[in-house]
C-alpha cells in the first residue's frame, strides 16, 4: 500500500516538473526584443548569443545553467543542497523500509530476521516509526524536486537579465519639498526622487 503511495508521489512530483519545465520554456519562447532595426549591430548580436532557453536546457544536469550565464559560485551551492536533500532521502528511506521489514517479519513469525535493537519496541511502536519515516522521506523527495526546479528557473532568469545594467553610473537622488495644496491653505509636504542615467 505505501508503495502505491510513494510511486503516485513521485509521479505526480515528475508531471509537476514537466509541466513547470514546459511553461518557462514557452514563457522564454514568447519574450522578444524590440526590433528597431533590419541592421544586426553589435549588442544585438551579443544579446542573441546568451539565450534563456539555452540556460534552462544546460540546466537538465543541475548547476549546467549557472556555468552557461558564468555564475560559477552558484554551482557548489546548488550542488550542497542536492547533497543534503539527497543523504535525508537515503536516510529516511532506508528506515522506512528497515522498520517495514520489521512489522512484516513479526508479522510472519520470522524470529531469526528480527533486529536486536527493536526487541523492546511493541508493534505499535514500529508502525509508528515507519509512517514517520515514510512522511520524512516524501518532505526529502518533494524538497530535492524543489531544489531541482529552483535550479531551472534561476539559470532562465539570470539568463534573462544576463546583459542588464548594473554600473556604478546609476545614481538615485532624493530631498524633501513642499507641495501647494488647492485653495491656498498650509501646503503638504513631500520628497522629491529623481533617478538619473549617467
Amino acid at each position: 500500500m505505501y508503495n502505491y503511495y510513494f510511486m503516485r508521489l513521485k509521479k505526480q512530483i515528475f508531471v509537476g516538473v514537466i509541466l513547470l519545465c514546459m511553461s518557462l520554456f514557452a514563457y522564454s519562447q514568447d519574450i522578444s526584443s524590440p526590433k528597431v532595426s533590419h541592421v544586426k549591430t553589435r549588442d544585438s548580436l551579443r544579446v542573441a548569443k546568451h539565450s534563456p532557453t539555452a540556460a534552462m536546457l544546460y540546466s537538465i544536469i543541475p548547476g549546467g545553467g549557472q556555468i552557461y550565464n558564468r555564475k560559477y559560485w552558484k554551482v557548489p551551492i546548488i550542488y550542497g543542497l542536492f547533497e543534503v536533500s539527497g543523504y535525508f532521502l537515503y536516510k529516511y528511506t532506508s528506515e522506512m523500509l528497515l522498520y517495514k521489514r520489521e512489522f512484516i517479519n513479526r508479522r510472519d513469525g520470522h524470529t531469526d530476521l528480527l533486529i536486536p535493537g527493536l526487541a523492546n519496541s511493541d508493534d505499535e511502536n514500529i508502525l509508528s516509526m515507519h509512517q514517520k519515516a515514510l512522511r520524512n522521506m516524501e518532505i526529502s523527495l518533494a524538497a530535492t524536486a524543489l531544489i531541482y526546479t529552483l535550479n531551472f528557473i534561476d539559470a532562465m532568469v539570470d539568463a534573462h537579465l544576463y546583459y542588464f545594467d548594473v554600473s556604478d553610473d546609476l545614481s538615485l537622488y532624493w530631498s524633501p519639498m513642499l507641495l501647494p495644496t488647492p485653495g491656498g491653505t498650509s501646503p503638504s509636504y513631500g520628497i522629491s526622487v529623481a533617478l538619473s542615467f549617467k
